[in-house]
């Protein structure tokens, strides 16, 4: 029987794939394309991520931060060399495998049933490159391509040809290394995807969401890290502190100061919470669960979690988890109403930001700074973000030769703004809370028709 082996697997936790447009399988006795899937010749060294080092860059007047070119003595930041994250388990079926782009790169992602934890593998079949994602798992718990029927454990071994006769994701986030090198084969003991303690702690409740929009991840992430734009882009939709406010929307000057800034991101205080930038997806806020009482030793907290994925240029995906203390609320409440209100505050500013794109890229890649005016406070840790952009991160995502960059056309506004496509058939709670109205729908309707 022929056998499709895996460069290697991962135990427990996380499964490794790899970003090149090679085959990810090695095959054994079974010629395939000598074209299939790509492999980057170029890794950059591993480096044991633990927390942000004291070697600091202090930006406490933002606007006269300078954007730095990529290449430094301080080393480039490789996108390949580290842990990329797909989506929350939460709203992963375990009955069928996933399909899902990171980074341009294709992946599947489907429970071992075998061994109780998720898989991460290219989205390829090595027999005629089928996406497996379309396939399914069988009854002994493989995936199953759905073209020929070719199953595969979870260790990528292929045990299964028709024709031939413990613990889980941190953080309840699946993540994977896009990078199938033999050196990275035991990274996991090495190097492990940023933890946030309040995801797991009993103590808090959690609401986690995942959204897919017609705008990049670098939009996204500098979005998220300015709290001055809450209360104009989302007005009345979110609490504000109303003391001191300048205007009618309750804009008031903010405070905001930078630490620790070097490749693995940075820390610093926002306006009222402490934040902190785990390059190059996640964006940490820890603020008062009530703003109006401000930030003391003695106010109730909550978390919020930013996890920002690049799907391709002019798309990413926002996985937003957050975690508050004592809120009982929270823990009774079904998940599908959280998802109502929070998909509301996104929507406020979803086209305002796919504009916005447009208009940096206009200007061009590396001349964010000179495009925009940022003379307040309130964007150093915008500007701190451009910088590491610019500084490690190449001055964009790696797309591993994959796209030239370009933004793909702007769809119909009603498009755009969809909730059922970005939002709906990809969480499990509004998926079954919209079958279940359906069907609701439906009995009232041959009810009142009687």
């Amino acid at each position: 029987m022929a056998k499709v082996v895996l460069n290697y697997s991962l135990p427990n936790l996380i499964t490794l794939t790899k970003h090149d447009t090679k085959l990810f399988f090695n095959i054994n006795k079974i010629p395939t394309s000598s074209s299939s899937l790509f492999n980057q010749s170029s890794v950059s060294r591993s480096k044991l991520y633990t927390s942000i080092s004291s070697v600091s860059t202090n930006l406490t007047d933002p606007f006269e931060a300078e954007l730095e070119s990529s290449q430094t003595p301080d080393g480039k930041f490789d996108w390949y060399s580290n842990w990329c994250p797909i989506m929350p388990v939460c709203d992963l079926d375990k009955r069928r495998p996933h399909g899902k782009k990171v980074m341009g790169i294709d992946v599947v992602v489907w429970w071992d049933k075998n061994e109780s934890e998720w898989k991460v593998f290219d989205d390829s079949c090595p027999h005629r490159l089928a996406p497996l994602s379309e396939g399914r798992i069988d009854q002994w718990g493989r995936l199953q391509c759905v073209y020929h029927g070719w199953c595969f454990n979870g260790s990528g071994n292929c045990n299964f040809i028709p024709q031939a006769p413990p613990d889980g994701p941190p953080n309840g986030i699946v993540w994977f290394w896009p990078n199938a090198d033999p050196k990275y084969k035991n990274i996991i003991t090495k190097q492990k995807p940023p933890y946030i303690a309040e995801m797991d702690d009993p103590s808090f409740s959690q609401t986690i969401l995942n959204r897919e929009f017609h705008y990049g991840y670098e939009v996204m992430i500098e979005n998220l890290m300015d709290p001055a734009h809450v209360p104009y882009a989302h007005y009345g939709l979110m609490q504000t502190r109303i003391p001191g406010k300048a205007d009618r929307e309750g804009g008031i000057p903010l405070k905001m100061t930078l630490e620790n800034f070097n490749i693995n991101g940075f820390t610093g205080m926002g306006d009222p919470g402490f934040n902190q930038f785990f390059a190059p997806f996640v964006f940490y806020s820890s603020v008062p669960l009530n703003l109006k009482e401000g930030n003391n030793e003695n106010s109730k907290k909550r978390a919020l979690v930013f996890i920002c994925v690049p799907i391709s240029p002019g798309r990413s995906r926002l996985i937003i988890s957050e975690s508050r203390c004592d809120d009982w609320i929270n823990k009774i409440s079904p998940r599908w109403i959280f998802h109502v209100l929070l998909n509301a505050v996104l929507d406020s500013d979803a086209y305002l930001l796919h504009l916005e794109e447009l208009k940096i890229m206009e200007a061009g890649i590396g001349k964010w700074n000179k495009a925009c005016f940022v003379p307040t406070k309130s964007d150093a840790h915008i500007v701190a973000f451009r910088k590491w952009l610019n500084k490690y991160g190449g001055g964009q995502v790696d797309w591993g030769g994959k796209f030239s960059g370009a933004l793909p056309p702007t769809p119909p506004r009603e498009q755009l703004m969809d909730r059922y496509w970005s939002h709906v058939v990809n969480c499990s709670s509004c998926s079954a809370a919209h079958k279940g109205f359906k069907v609701l729908e439906i009995m009232l309707q041959h009810y009142f028709a009687l």
